[in-house]
Protein backbone atom coordinates (compact mmCIF):
# COMPACT_ATOMS: atom_id res chain seq x y z
CA UNK A 1 0.00 0.00 0.00
CA UNK A 2 1.23 3.44 -0.72
CA UNK A 3 0.99 6.02 2.14
CA UNK A 4 -2.10 8.00 1.06
CA UNK A 5 -4.06 4.49 0.79
CA UNK A 6 -2.43 3.53 3.90
CA UNK A 7 -3.98 6.72 5.62
CA UNK A 8 -7.23 5.87 3.94
CA UNK A 9 -7.45 2.83 5.31
CA UNK A 10 -6.47 3.90 9.23
CA UNK A 11 -9.85 6.51 8.57
CA UNK A 12 -12.05 4.98 11.64
CA UNK A 13 -14.87 4.33 8.92
CA UNK A 14 -12.58 1.98 6.80
CA UNK A 15 -11.80 -1.25 7.22
CA UNK A 16 -9.39 -3.43 4.70
CA UNK A 17 -11.52 -6.32 3.57
CA UNK A 18 -10.12 -9.95 2.80
CA UNK A 19 -12.00 -12.63 0.55
CA UNK A 20 -13.09 -14.70 3.92
CA UNK A 21 -14.38 -11.44 5.51
CA UNK A 22 -16.31 -10.05 2.53
CA UNK A 23 -19.64 -11.70 2.81
CA UNK A 24 -19.85 -10.38 6.97
CA UNK A 25 -18.54 -6.47 6.00
CA UNK A 26 -21.48 -6.22 3.22
CA UNK A 27 -23.97 -7.91 5.13
CA UNK A 28 -23.31 -5.44 8.57
CA UNK A 29 -23.62 -2.19 7.22
CA UNK A 30 -26.57 -0.77 5.16
CA UNK A 31 -24.30 1.79 2.76
CA UNK A 32 -20.85 0.87 2.01
CA UNK A 33 -18.01 1.96 -0.52
CA UNK A 34 -15.58 -0.85 -1.46
CA UNK A 35 -12.44 0.86 -3.21
CA UNK A 36 -10.16 -1.83 -5.44
CA UNK A 37 -7.59 0.31 -5.67
CA UNK A 38 -5.62 -1.88 -8.44
CA UNK A 39 -1.68 -1.27 -8.62
CA UNK A 40 -0.93 1.77 -8.05
CA UNK A 41 2.40 1.42 -9.62
CA UNK A 42 1.42 0.32 -12.43
CA UNK A 43 -2.59 2.06 -12.36
CA UNK A 44 -1.33 5.29 -10.91
CA UNK A 45 -5.33 6.97 -11.54
CA UNK A 46 -5.51 4.51 -8.08
CA UNK A 47 -4.23 7.25 -5.98
CA UNK A 48 -6.76 9.71 -7.71
CA UNK A 49 -9.60 7.94 -7.04
CA UNK A 50 -8.11 7.56 -2.94
CA UNK A 51 -8.43 10.73 -2.68
CA UNK A 52 -11.86 11.09 -4.53
CA UNK A 53 -12.87 8.24 -2.08
CA UNK A 54 -11.32 10.30 1.17
CA UNK A 55 -13.61 13.06 0.23
CA UNK A 56 -16.66 10.87 -0.11
CA UNK A 57 -16.20 9.81 3.20
CA UNK A 58 -16.02 13.76 4.64
CA UNK A 59 -18.93 14.35 2.79
CA UNK A 60 -21.03 11.47 3.81
CA UNK A 61 -19.85 11.86 7.27
CA UNK A 62 -21.46 8.98 9.50
CA UNK A 63 -23.63 7.27 6.17
CA UNK A 64 -21.00 5.56 4.54
CA UNK A 65 -18.32 2.57 5.91
CA UNK A 66 -15.52 2.20 3.32
CA UNK A 67 -13.73 -1.77 2.69
CA UNK A 68 -10.39 -1.64 1.05
CA UNK A 69 -10.05 -4.76 -0.79
CA UNK A 70 -6.72 -6.47 0.14
CA UNK A 71 -4.78 -6.19 -3.34
CA UNK A 72 -4.50 -10.06 -2.81
CA UNK A 73 -8.03 -11.23 -2.84
CA UNK A 74 -8.85 -7.80 -5.57
CA UNK A 75 -9.52 -10.44 -8.86
CA UNK A 76 -10.92 -12.89 -6.33
CA UNK A 77 -14.12 -9.93 -5.46
CA UNK A 78 -13.73 -8.49 -8.59
CA UNK A 79 -17.08 -9.81 -9.53
CA UNK A 80 -18.92 -10.55 -6.34
CA UNK A 81 -19.04 -6.25 -6.36
CA UNK A 82 -19.65 -6.11 -10.12
CA UNK A 83 -16.28 -4.18 -11.00
CA UNK A 84 -14.39 -4.94 -14.43
CA UNK A 85 -11.71 -2.45 -14.72
CA UNK A 86 -9.28 -1.18 -11.87
CA UNK A 87 -9.34 1.05 -9.95
CA UNK A 88 -12.76 0.98 -9.03
CA UNK A 89 -15.27 1.76 -6.28
CA UNK A 90 -18.23 -0.15 -5.67
CA UNK A 91 -21.01 1.72 -3.98
CA UNK A 92 -23.61 -1.19 -1.89
CA UNK A 93 -26.52 -0.63 -0.46
CA UNK A 94 -27.73 -3.09 1.87
CA UNK A 95 -25.37 -6.37 0.77
CA UNK A 96 -25.70 -5.38 -3.32
CA UNK A 97 -23.67 -3.31 -5.10
CA UNK A 98 -25.89 -0.36 -6.53
CA UNK A 99 -23.52 0.97 -9.05
CA UNK A 100 -19.41 0.91 -9.94
CA UNK A 101 -17.12 4.08 -10.71
CA UNK A 102 -14.49 2.67 -12.93
CA UNK A 103 -11.28 4.58 -13.22
CA UNK A 104 -11.21 8.09 -12.32
CA UNK A 105 -14.28 10.22 -13.34
CA UNK A 106 -15.67 13.70 -12.48
CA UNK A 107 -16.73 14.15 -9.04
CA UNK A 108 -20.14 14.38 -10.42
CA UNK A 109 -19.99 10.61 -11.66
CA UNK A 110 -19.44 9.82 -7.51
CA UNK A 111 -21.75 11.89 -6.31
CA UNK A 112 -24.67 10.94 -8.54
CA UNK A 113 -23.51 7.21 -7.75
CA UNK A 114 -23.41 7.98 -3.80
CA UNK A 115 -27.30 9.62 -4.46
CA UNK A 116 -28.22 6.61 -5.95
CA UNK A 117 -26.57 4.43 -2.75
CA UNK A 118 -28.51 6.09 -0.54
CA UNK A 119 -31.95 6.06 -2.39
CA UNK A 120 -31.70 2.37 -2.91
CA UNK A 121 -30.46 2.16 0.80
CA UNK A 122 -33.78 3.45 2.03
CA UNK A 123 -35.77 0.43 0.22
CA UNK A 124 -36.12 -2.85 2.15
CA UNK A 125 -32.84 -5.55 0.87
Amino acid sequence: MTDLIETLAAHPASTVVRRAGFDEFLASHSHALLFFTGDVATRPEGLDVAIVVRELLRQYDDRLVLGIVDRRDETALMAKAGVVVLPAVAFVANGRPVEVVARMRDWAAYAQAADRLFQAGTAAP
